[in-house]
């Protein structure tokens, strides 16, 4: 309980020192401004923030929609503080191309070294908050092991840009690229193709669209039809839509565009252009990298970075997709699921050689499908790091053959089920949620004056 109420405390604090409501936002180069990209507001609205009485009365009352800005430097709202000094260590120095080959070694174009490091550098010389470059040595080389164990699953090791529901075979047309959405019963796996379209016969497509979450808040999405009956027929724009991309397999209107304005200041980028997250190295790595900094689930504080540098790599599972995996169904997809984003992150910890794994605690039912994981044989990259390892897999993950050695990770590097990507982000999900929370308690509330 202490150690709860203490790290509250330590959140909290933080959140003052980065003063996200302008209460102690006077003298010098401090201005008080708005976060235009939360709500329709000006920085003239924000000056009253400044006045005694006003905490509680709109914008001041919103956390975080007016906050003070050094004008000395540029305008960038501040990441979510870990509270842990600089690193001296640059995060590529850490996490080499060798490495990075090492782990992915079937890695396509957008998912290059260069890319990823490019990302990383552009971010952190505009944020105080560094990505992999906070705390000790051993905690970069810890948050990079997660970092990669979750990217490594959701990206099927990098061979995929695009959410292969949505676009396993994109077609290249008349100087355009277009998808081919696919239901599940009606996509073969096994050759990656799209029996029927989900566009066939007039049909629309509407997945990762809530249409309710409208500018500055989302993008603006609609049902998607078909190009064109006859030459491309079935196939849908891809910058239309919202479907997962990028090393992070970012998806929803929702997260488009706050990953837009922290990437490009403009909401416009990935607004109308969501498959560059799939075309262009800085914004496949970006987009996760953003995700992994900024993102905070609904009611809290914390983020995957944060999680991680805290030592729990539960706690960052749980804000990617702790909806359908914390707990997983043992019976469907992301027990499956599980079991691939485990090994990954074993392989990532071993090669950039971590001490000890990060907590499995902040996610439910993890720590117990870890160790099932490596004692039925399904995660052998992860004996290692049990007290008593099992020195004989006692069984394979289908559709495998089972071995009597254990395997090195290498070989287990085209396991055509670790792509079967299906995960459903669940993160939007809850941020829609809570407007639409907010909106029938604003409605109650002001019926009641």
């Amino acid at each position: 309980m202490l150690a709860s109420f203490l790290l509250a405390l330590s959140f909290a604090s933080l959140a003052s020192a980065q003063d996200l409501g302008c209460r102690n936002c006077r003298g010098g180069n401090r201005k008080c401004i708005a976060d235009k990209a939360l709500q329709a507001i000006s920085d003239d609205d924000c000056t009253q923030c400044l006045k005694a009485g006003t905490k509680w009365t709109w914008p001041c009352s919103v956390e975080g929609l007016c906050w003070c800005w050094d004008s000395t430097k540029p305008r960038f709202k501040p990441a979510p503080l870990s509270g842990y000094e600089e690193a001296e260590t640059k995060p590529c120095d850490v996490f080499t191309e060798e490495m990075f080959n090492e782990i992915a070694p079937n890695a396509i174009y957008p998912y290059e070294y260069k890319g990823l490091c490019d990302a990383i550098d552009f971010l952190n010389e505009r944020y105080d908050e560094k990505i992999f470059k906070m705390g000790s040595l051993e905690q970069q080389k810890n948050e990079w092991a997660a970092f990669l164990g979750h990217t490594t699953h959701e990206s099927a090791q990098y061979t995929a840009a695009r959410e292969a529901l949505v676009c396993a075979r994109p077609l290249e047309y008349a100087a355009g690229t277009y998808c081919k959405p696919c239901e599940n019963e009606n996509f073969d796996w096994g050759n990656r193709y799209c029996e029927i379209s989900m566009v066939a016969n007039g049909r629309f497509y509407e997945d990762y669209c809530d249409k309710i979450v409208t500018p500055p808040h989302g993008c603006v999405c609609g049902p998607t039809s078909e190009v064109d009956k006859e030459k491309l027929e079935g196939l849908i724009n891809p910058n239309a839509v919202f479907f997962g991309r990028g090393a992070i397999q970012l998806s929803w209107n929702a997260n488009y565009i706050k990953a837009s304005f922290v990437l490009t200041e403009s909401a416009d980028t990935l607004c109308t252009q969501p498959d560059l997250v799939a075309t262009d190295p800085f914004y496949a790595w970006g987009t996760a990298l953003w995700f992994w900094v900024f993102n905070k689930p609904v009611g809290q504080e914390s983020t995957c970075h944060i999680q991680s540098l805290e030592g729990s790599f539960g706690g960052s599972l749980n804000i990617i997709n702790g909806g359908l995996e914390c707990p997983a169904d043992p019976k469907g997809y992301h027990a499956e699921a599980i079991v691939t984003r485990l090994r990954y992150y074993c392989i990532a910890g071993s090669v950039i050689g971590v001490k000890r794994l990060l907590d499995m605690d902040g996610c439910e039912g993890l720590s117990q499908a870890f160790e099932e994981c490596i004692l039925t044989g399904y995660c052998p990259e992860c004996n290692d790091w049990l007290i008593e390892s099992t020195p004989e897999p006692s069984k394979a993950p289908s559709p495998a053959v089972p071995t009597e050695q254990p395997i090195p990770f290498r070989s287990w590097a085209n396991d055509s089920w670790m792509g079967d990507i299906k995960r459903r982000d669940s993160s939007a999900r809850e941020i829609s949620s809570f407007f639409r929370v907010s909106i029938f308690l604003a409605v109650i509330y002001f019926s009641v004056q």
